[in-house]
Parts: C-alpha cells; sequence; structure tokens
C-alpha cells in the first residue's frame, strides 16, 4: 500500500509532529510503502522512508499553509499514482484523508468575529479546505471529544467524519512492583504543560495548597513552564513548589510524580495524560480533555472543568490514597492498523 503523509515539521519534536512521524514508521514497519511531504525533516532515524523536504515558508502562518499546500498539489501533479493514498495533517486541499488535531478555529467566537481580519478568514477557509477538499473521503479526529467540536461547528462533516484514532505512548511502562507507597502525610502532585493558563495550573495550586492541610508534606512539581511566566502564582506561604521549566526527559519527570492533575479548560486529547497512565500514575483530568475517554482504570478520575474545587480536592485525595495499578497500554504498531484499515476501505 503506497501511503503519502503530509505535515509540515517530520520528527520526534513532540506535539502532532510526533504522532506523523511515530505513525509514519509504524506503517513502514507494518509493511507499508510510506513517502512524507513536508517543509523540513528533523529526524535521520529512519533512512527507509522517503522524505521529501519541500523547503520552509515564511511567515506570516496562514500564508506559509497556502505556499506549503500549493508545493504539496505541485509534487503530487508530478508524480501521479492511481492506487495512493494521500493523507494530511495539515490545512491542505488535495488529500484523502486528513486527521485534525487541535480544536477547530474560533470555536466559541461569536460568528461576527470570526470576519472581522483578514488573518480570520484565512483561517477559517483552510480549515473548510481542510474538511471539505476535492478529494477528501475520511476525517479522522484525535478523539471522539474533539469528533463532537468539528461536528458542532461543520455540521456538514458528518458523513466523513470517522471514530477517533487515539495517539500512542512510546514509553517504557515500569515495573508494578518497584513502586512505592505514598506516604499519608506527603507525596507529589505533577502538572506539565506549556500553556499553563488553558490547562489548569491555577486550579492545580488550589488543589495542592488545600491537600497541604492534610499532608504537610505534600509536593508540587511543574513541567514545561518557565519560573518566571508563573511567578506570581506562588504564595509566600508555599513550600514544596519544585518548577523544573522545559524538561527533555519526560519518563524520570512521571517517575518522580504520584499524581498528574490535567483540569484544561478545552485538550484535542492531551498526550500528558495517558503518557502518565502507560507510567503507571494515577490521573486527575477535566472531562473537556480528548484523552478522558480512553478506558480510565480505577485510579484515572474525570471531572467536568467547571465543577467546584471541592470536587476537586476529594477526587484527588481519593487517588492518592489508592494503590496505582495501571493496566492502559497503546502501542503505535495498534495505531497504524487502526489507519490501515481506513486506508483499505478508501481503496475500495
Amino acid at each position: 500500500m503506497q501511503v503519502v503523509q503530509i505535515v509540515k515539521k517530520f520528527g520526534p519534536v513532540g506535539g502532532m509532529e510526533d504522532y506523523v512521524f511515530r505513525l509514519s514508521v509504524a506503517l513502514f514497519k507494518s509493511g507499508c510503502n510510506i513517502s512524507v511531504l513536508c517543509e523540513e525533516n528533523h529526524s535521520r532515524e529512519m533512512e527507509e522512508i522517503e522524505v521529501i523536504e519541500l523547503g520552509v515558508n515564511s511567515k506570516p502562518h496562514w500564508l506559509s499553509h497556502f505556499k506549503f499546500s500549493k508545493k504539496v498539489d505541485q509534487w503530487l501533479a508530478r508524480n501521479p499514482q492511481n492506487q495512493r493514498i494521500v493523507h494530511s495533517h495539515e490545512r491542505q486541499s488535495a488529500h484523502h484523508i486528513t486527521t485534525f488535531h487541535t480544536t477547530p478555529y474560533n470555536l466559541h467566537k461569536p460568528w461576527i468575529k470570526k470576519w472581522l481580519s483578514l488573518r480570520n478568514f484565512f483561517y477559517e477557509k483552510l480549515e473548510e479546505r481542510e474538511l471539505f477538499g476535492r478529494n477528501i473521503n475520511a476525517i479522522v479526529p484525535v478523539s471522539n471529544l474533539l469528533g463532537d467540536l468539528i461536528k458542532k461547528k461543520h455540521p456538514e462533516s458528518a458523513n466523513s467524519l470517522r471514530s477517533a484514532i487515539h495517539p500512542g505512548v512510546d514509553m517504557r511502562k515500569p515495573d508494578p512492583q518497584a513502586m512505592k507507597a505514598i506516604p499519608l502525610d506527603g507525596g507529589t502532585i505533577g502538572f506539565i504543560g506549556k500553556e499553563w493558563k488553558r490547562k489548569g495550573l491555577p486550579k492545580v495550586f488550589s488543589i495542592w495548597r488545600e491537600l497541604k492541610k492534610k499532608r504537610p508534606n505534600l509536593k508540587l512539581k511543574i513541567a514545561g513552564v518557565k519560573a518566571e511566566s508563573i511567578s506570581h502564582l506562588l504564595e509566600e506561604s508555599d513550600v514544596g513548589v519544585d518548577i523544573l521549566g522545559v524538561i527533555k526527559d519526560k519518563e524520570s519527570f512521571y517517575q518522580s510524580i504520584d499524581l498528574l492533575v490535567h483540569p484544561a479548560k478545552l485538550e484535542a486529547f492531551g498526550m500528558v495524560i495517558t503518557e502518565a497512565l502507560v507510567m503507571n500514575i494515577s490521573v486527575l483530568c477535566s472531562k473537556e480533555c480528548g484523552a478522558s475517554e480512553v478506558q480510565f482504570p480505577p485510579h484515572g478520575i474525570a471531572l467536568p472543568h467547571k465543577y467546584k474545587n471541592s470536587f476537586w480536592i476529594k477526587a484527588a485525595e481519593h487517588l492518592l490514597c489508592a494503590n496505582s495499578n495501571n493496566l492502559y497500554e497503546r502501542k503505535w504498531k495498534d495505531v497504524a492498523l487502526e489507519y490501515e484499515k481506513v486506508y483499505k476501505k478508501l481503496l475500495n
């Protein structure tokens, strides 16, 4: 099977790009003939995969999308092939299938505000092209929550929408017997995320401070955030807060915490949730995170973001008292298998 993946940056650089890279490698290992069209290649790990670099386009971002899309169209026209699936992860127009990774643009903004600037106008057009391109047959969201949001904004997408295909987790699952009991007077809560305000860090601070009244030695570890950007959230009495900044070794971070709290206002998926679950860490997150729809083991709890802090504090205390024995696992080869089934239906 010939499959062309389209992504601006190809390689294990995090976020959506990591999804495309891991999927491409898994598809290649399963026997698919994979080509990648990108602006730039950030990986030399899989030389067997054909990667075509089309060159980086200048900002603004909305214009770079159009320029990249034009280059993709030109390459596809110069290299025609009948039995080929074009799978995009970007704002393209010539694909058969697109994977949607982020919430729809300006989802909750009043209609008139979407058209008050040239930037908004073009981003709306780019989104419509991706969802309703001339060859589009399948829209795959990374979560069913995201699929519902797409359908809410674009009801006409219903016929093309498929069930979500969740990302895999490329982390080594620790030995459950190596896990230590959480002391009744302590433990460690963890938070990770660059967009700390949207991901709910202020709520995490509130939960931690309240729990410290019962657990005086409870610590809070924060990753992915620069200390100076959140210094205003700290109080003089806050003892036990460790702000790590940007980290490269996420496995070590998860191994150093007992509970991940992720009360995001809205998250298309939320990889930190499934990463923590695979690393045998309990998770407390908002139902507005797409990853909350995975089958949570008993030590994973999802609450509506709007719930009062008292509910979140009670849930966090419950998880800190529970013994973690996580069964969640999600291999990229399983993700590739699900996509292959979609590809085959598109070819028939």
